[in-house]
């Protein structure tokens, strides 16, 4: 009798251990397509949920991630940056907020910066739900809770396309173009429209930091999920200075010369290609290290650009041609120019002299040919007016005084002449502040005659 009472009570608990089997596989079947007991989701409970319900309410489960993307701004900028975020309506209590305290800008979302991946998601917790045995569905089902927690990992992603939209909405925000200084000429003075120092936000090297910090955060999130989770992103903006700022323009503060020829008498093709070309040269401003080209700021040499048929020297020989006359207008600027210190960086004579100058005094122009350059050799601006009346063409130029040159004349000595032309040397007279007078070698020019038949003709060039 004592030894079938082991045999008795081992057959017991086998059809104990079968009973409970079976009533889990019954209770797990009846909830086939539910979440098993015990299974959560950031800390939150998923069980007796469909998997469909489960994924619905994913969104809802993921922390509260809220955006700050930081950045320094330029004093100058605020008020322009508190403007446009008004306009835009990111004001305080919207989902997207910008705040600027001193010289600190700021861009609050409170958007789904942070994303759960569904259908990884949904794998992880069929897995977790798969892994919960038939006795602990009965374990819960008689005690109404779970035996253990099963915390299923949710895939989490940043939202690319969302933070590209916030850093977009960062630079529209921000964003502040590079504006030079202008020298304009404005009622007989010089008005300087002020410089704008522009600012740019530099997206490659923020997109690489966000990458690195928003894995760090999704971590967390995975490891220890709570609300009230902040990302900070700090925006780095850039200023990009003006190449020409307001200080370098009000430097251009003192007229360092000016230079008039007369053309009266001249025909009224000749007259109105120099009053043409007065307009094109007039109120250009030469930035320092800058050359000017003449040739290139009268061109083209067209009808549509103002210009007619005037008398112009070509190979020697008095002629006809669209422009010309215009060669008055480089030899004045010339005059002005050998009255600075500027460089003069290129030069050529006429081959004949003129009627409005000394000889060797002169400044021809010609397209690919002959050009009259200079260099702005200061750390100022120089502004060329130029204005023709009908009578005369004036030149006059203002920049740095160190620039001007005081009390100079012009010395145009004839060296050698015959009945086919003459050799002129030209010299710089400057009479210096103790009253020394300091004579200076310009040049040597060689000019030819015109034939007799042609000397009567309206000048030229």
């Amino acid at each position: 009798m004592a030894r079938k009472l082991p045999v008795c009570f081992f057959g017991i608990g086998i059809a104990l251990i079968l009973a409970v089997m079976a009533a889990g596989i019954g209770i797990k079947g009846k909830h086939n397509g539910r979440i098993a007991p015990g299974v959560q989701l950031f800390d939150a409970e998923l069980s007796g949920l469909s998997f469909t319900e489960a994924e619905s309410v994913f969104e809802e489960l993921l922390p509260d991630v809220t955006l700050e993307l930081i950045c320094p701004i330029l004093p100058e900028m605020k008020k322009e940056a508190e403007e446009r975020a008004q306009e835009a309506g990111y004001g305080i209590g919207n989902n997207i907020s910008v705040r600027i305290n001193g010289n600190e800008w700021r861009l609050t979302a409170k958007v789904p910066v942070i994303r759960v991946l569904a259908d990884e998601t949904i794998e992880r917790v069929s897995a977790c739900s798969n892994d919960v045995k038939g006795w602990e569905w009965i374990y819960a089902a008689v005690l109404k809770r779970p035996f253990r927690i099963r915390q299923a990992e949710a895939e989490l992603v940043w939202d690319v396309q969302c933070f590209s939209g916030l850093l977009s909405v960062c630079e529209g925000l921000l964003e502040r173009k590079r504006q030079d200084a202008k020298i304009e000429w404005n009622n007989g003075a010089i008005f300087v429209k002020e410089s704008q120092t522009g600012f740019r936000i530099d997206t490659e090297s923020v997109f690489a930091e966000a990458q690195d910090i928003f894995a760090q955060v999704i971590e967390r999130i995975k490891t220890a999920p709570a609300d009230g989770v902040v990302v900070r992103i700090f925006l780095g903006g850039t200023a990009v200075m003006p190449m020409f700022s307001t200080a370098q323009a009000k430097k251009c503060d003192t007229k360092i010369a000016e230079f008039t020829t007369r053309y009266q008498s001249s025909k009224s093709g000749r007259a109105q290609n120099i009053a043409a070309g007065a307009a094109h040269l007039n109120a250009w401003v030469i930035l320092p290290q800058q050359e000017f080209s003449t040739t290139a700021a009268l061109l083209p040499f067209t009808e549509e650009n103002g210009y007619t048929a005037g008398g112009a020297y070509i190979n020697g020989v008095l002629s006809e041609s669209i422009g010309g006359g215009v060669c008055q207008l480089s030899t004045t600027l010339y005059n002005a120019l050998l009255r600075t210190k500027l460089e003069i960086t290129e030069r050529h004579a006429h081959s004949m002299p003129v009627a409005y100058i000394p000889p060797g005094q002169d400044a021809a122009i010609a397209v690919n040919y002959k050009d009259l350059k200079f260099k702005n050799t200061t750390d100022a601006p120089v502004l060329l007016l130029c204005e023709a009346t009908g009578e005369e063409v004036s030149v006059t130029l203002y920049g740095t005084a160190k620039a001007a040159r005081s009390n100079v004349t012009m010395e145009s000595v004839v060296v050698e002449e015959n009945e086919e032309g003459m050799t002129v040397e030209v010299y710089r007279l400057e009479q210096t502040e103790d009253g020394e007078i300091l004579r200076e070698h310009i040049g040597k020019n060689q000019y030819q005659y015109l034939k007799k038949e042609n000397r009567a003709q309206d000048g030229a060039n």
